[in-house]
């Protein structure tokens, strides 16, 4: 018996009380029958256990501890996972756990996301209505907030403070309370800390001098030209300490900011009688200045103006010849670590049915010395979701044949009809496409679902054992418990529409060779092994595989002959039409049309922006949200005409749904599915563009695919030049150097992403777009930058930001590289609407080189 409250802990900590399966409620009320101090010894070793926000153990050392009432242990993970659960008014460990937000480690990054507007997020909104009806202290908030700012941090880790600090809306006294503390804030904290700072400082009334002092110089030595502004602004309404501020006004002369100097210049000249007794100061730091606002202070304060030489003309370099696809290299089973990659898995595919049309005992040796007892389970699977399960049923069903009843879905001909051997019934054409009916499938758990009810059942009767309590025979809901199965007397795809297309066409591959191979009507080879890296297929080579398989009477698979014809080059192939047709067989016949037609022509596509607001969904171009949701989906819009042909129909059809979880690791094939229609594979990634990583690998494998790039690639191009991913230049100067980038559209997108996510900021863009530039696309930058160019101005009343400066400076730069020609209106008023910043400045120089 485990009596103590370590061994307890200790036992609680196992696998099967955490997860989906876990039955918090039971395992409290078997607790809550023990004393009260043990029951806190408990809890407490569950809260220390815990090691990040999204731990297994949270849920249950958070349930006892609201049980028992114990006060929790001083343990930052227990805090953050506190906060990742949904918070509630009448949680019991508010009282404890809300204070230490402020001390605990990673609490700001794990409310990063939390927000004021529209309308308070989940924990704003309950700190806020707490504070109104006085459950917790303003006081303590407010301090909080401060000593957090004090503690540092980059910007992302203090948002989420920063944003409850406005939510508590300092009053005057309470301001005038921490004014200390926020004139330490001002020369360092991040900007928007800083900001704040401010607002308080200025709120909480006349400063003494030397605090006054104090603050004026940490805002001109802020590199943000916004809070440099706003402290010379502050300057100038101080004028009676002007010696005093002298510094800080000499500290403006070598702002980074081009305004920020301006600016200076301008009160140093106005208020030069003021200035007068502090002349040295701003005469040593006309250096610092530009040539002609040094020359400026120079005429009334001395000093030595630095001359500005012209700087070197920059001429970008040509654009790199394209590179040409590389072989397929020659199969073979030698790659069973990285069956993951596509290349490798189809190599091994196409080694794997080679072989087993010749010497199958050596194939049999072969497989046994590489996979060994890998995959012992695979059968216990109800569905296989993995290409390496697929793989795995293979080589075991070669080196030790499975004693189950054989699928009764036989293998099916390329022409659809039953194959030569053991073909279904009429009945069975559901269950070849992979589609449980019948009340028999409801009592056909997999193997692997009895065993983790069993599991659960006695790790339940096993903690009430050990803890000398007694529970229910049961838990209360226990897993449904039936009897293991023998491999299913069915295929083992899973439902059709829990799959993407192109995943679930890929597994129909995999699952026809499967069954052919236990049929015993494997072909001689596979049709639709790629001739070039790319995933393309040269059409003499399809001819002759062809040819191969009707000499030896067998039709190929319909999914592989599927996957053949869609990675053939595009256009028309008369030749290797004509040769086709001669071969005689049902699978050459429909080879020769495709190849006489042409192939698949483009399928519709598109996008639709969508996002969530509460629990209803809306279309951005239905009704536009006036703020940047989190929540945003993308809604693939795919419409192909019907081929004729069962697998390439599904493949084309519309993504009902997200579904992601299953297959991540087979996305790397998708581009190789369809290799001449990328714009398809495009819109296949778009549910998944915004809430996954969609990797780089993918990414340039649809660049040098081929056929159309439309609004799906532009816009999952933009997503790597907005995160500003290292690539992101060099793919967009791979794609401009094949002629192929869809430019003006990958810049509607950028602009979209900027508008419309919270995701993206608009200097990691410029910089993206300024890198392919001088790698030579800079014609290419040039016409992304005519459809992005207006997103990446200052909005209306907005002041010029750094971001804005570099965009036009590039646009002008680029503008000049690329001879181009024709006004853009938006920079024309900026352009004419008058100013000296240099935001104007480079305004007026992108209108005259427009012309």
């Amino acid at each position: 018996m485990l009596s103590g409250p370590a061994a307890t802990a200790a036992w609680l900590t196992r696998r099967e009380f955490a997860g989906r399966r876990a039955r918090v409620e039971e395992v409290v009320r078997v607790l809550a029958t023990r004393p009260a101090a043990w029951q806190a010894d408990v809890a407490a070793r569950l809260a220390r256990k815990i090691r990040t926000p999204d731990d297994r153990n949270a849920p249950l050392a958070l349930a006892v501890l609201r049980a028992c009432g114990a006060p929790p242990p001083e343990h930052d993970p227990l805090v953050t996972a506190w906060l990742s659960s949904r918070p509630a008014a009448d949680d019991p460990l508010l009282a404890s756990l809300l204070p230490r937000i402020f001390e605990a480690e990673g609490v700001g990054r794990l409310l990063r996301e939390e927000r004021l507007k529209p309308a308070p997020t989940p924990w704003l909104a309950l700190i806020g209505e707490l504070v109104a009806a006085g459950r917790v202290s303003r006081a303590e908030l407010l301090d909080g907030c401060v000593r957090r700012f004090l503690r540092g941090g980059d910007a992302v880790s203090l948002r989420f403070f920063v944003r409850l600090h406005q939510l508590l809306d300092p009053t005057p006294q309470e301001a005038a309370a921490h004014v200390r503390d926020y004139l330490r804030l001002l020369p360092a904290a991040p900007g928007a800390v800083a900001e704040s700072a401010l607002d308080q400082v200025r709120r909480a009334g006349p400063l003494d001098p030397a605090d006054l002092v104090e603050a004026i110089e940490g805002l001109t030595f802020r590199p943000e030209a916004k809070l440099a502004l706003r402290g010379l602004r502050w300057l100038e309404q101080e004028l009676a300490y002007a010696a005093e501020l002298a510094p800080a006004l000499a500290t403006a002369f070598g702002h980074a900011s081009y305004e920020v100097q301006s600016r200076a210049v301008r009160i140093a000249l106005k208020h030069s009688a003021a200035f007068a007794p502090a002349g040295e100061v701003l005469a040593e730091a006309v250096p610092l200045l530009p040539e002609a606002l040094g020359t400026q202070v120079a005429a009334v304060c001395g000093g030595d103006v630095t001359p500005q030489g012209q700087p070197a003309a920059f001429t970008p370099p040509p654009l790199p010849a394209p590179a040409g696809p590389e072989p397929f290299p020659e199969p073979t089973l030698d790659v069973i670590g990285s069956v993951y990659e596509w290349v490798d898995g189809e190599r091994w595919l196409a080694a794997f049915v080679r072989q087993a049309a010749g010497d199958r005992e050596e194939l049999r040796r072969t497989l046994g010395a590489q996979f060994g007892n890998s995959y012992p389970q695979v059968y216990a699977h109800e569905e296989w979701v993995d290409v390496s399960q697929w793989i795995g049923a293979l080589a075991r069903e070669v080196a030790e044949p499975s004693p189950g009843p054989e699928p009764t879905s036989g293998p099916v001909s390329a022409s659809g009809g039953p194959g030569p051997a053991s073909g279904p019934e009429a009945g069975d054409s559901q269950a070849r496409a992979g589609v449980r009916t019948g009340a028999g499938d409801e009592e056909e758990i997999g193997g692997l679902e009895w065993v983790f009810g069993r599991l659960f059942e006695a790790a339940w009767k096993e903690t009430g054992r050990l803890l000398g309590l007694s529970v229910p025979s049961e838990p209360l809901t226990a897993p449904r418990a039936q009897p293991m199965t023998a491999p299913r007397a069915q295929p083992y795809l899973p439902r059709p529409e829990t799959l993407a297309p192109p995943h679930l066409f890929l597994l129909r591959r995999l699952d026809e060779i499967h069954r052919a191979l236990r049929a015993g009507t494997l072909p001689p080879v596979l049709l639709a092994t790629p001739t070039l890296t790319t995933g393309h297929l040269d059409p003499a080579v399809l001819v002759d595989r062809l040819a191969q398989c009707a000499a030896a009477g067998i039709e190929p698979l319909p999914a592989d002959l599927a996957q053949a014809l869609l990675r053939l080059p595009r256009g028309r192939h008369p030749e290797a039409a004509g040769h086709a047709a001669r071969i005689g067989s049902p699978a050459a016949a429909t080879a020769a049309r495709w190849l006489a037609e042409g192939g698949l022509p483009d399928p519709v596509t598109g996008l639709r922006w969508s996002y969530i607001e509460g629990a209803t969904g809306h279309y951005f171009d239905e009704r536009e949200p006036g703020y940047q949701p989190y929540d945003i989906r993308l809604k693939p819009v795919l419409r192909g005409a019907p081929t004729g042909l069962e697998a390439l129909d599904e493949l084309l059809r519309e993504q009902a749904r997200w579904s992601w979880g299953h297959h991540d690791h087979a996305g790397n094939w998708w581009p190789s599915l369809l290799p001449s229609h990328r714009e398809v594979v495009a819109t296949d990634f778009l549910p998944y563009l915004l809430n996954s990583e969609i990797p780089m690998s993918w990414v340039r494998a649809l660049a040098d695919a081929d056929g159309p790039a439309g609004e799906a690639m532009a816009l999952t191009l933009a997503a790597k030049v907005a995160k500003a991913h290292p690539e992101a230049a060099s793919l967009l100067v791979r794609m401009a150097a094949r002629g192929d980038l869809p430019a003006e559209e990958v810049g509607t997108q950028v602009a979209l992403l900027l508008r419309r996510t919270p995701y993206y900021q608009a200097r990691p863009v410029v910089g993206v777009l300024a890198e392919a530039a001088r790698q030579g696309a800079y014609a290419a930058v040039w016409r992304i930058l005519t459809s992005l160019l207006p997103a990446l101005l200052p909005a209306p009343g907005e002041r010029p930001r750094v971001a804005h400066i570099e965009a036009v400076t590039l646009a002008a730069d680029v503008a000049g590289w690329a001879g181009a020609r024709g006004a853009i209106p938006e920079v024309s008023a900026y352009a004419t609407g008058g100013g000296r910043s240099r935001f104007v400045r480079e305004c007026v120089r992108l209108r005259d080189r427009l012309g």
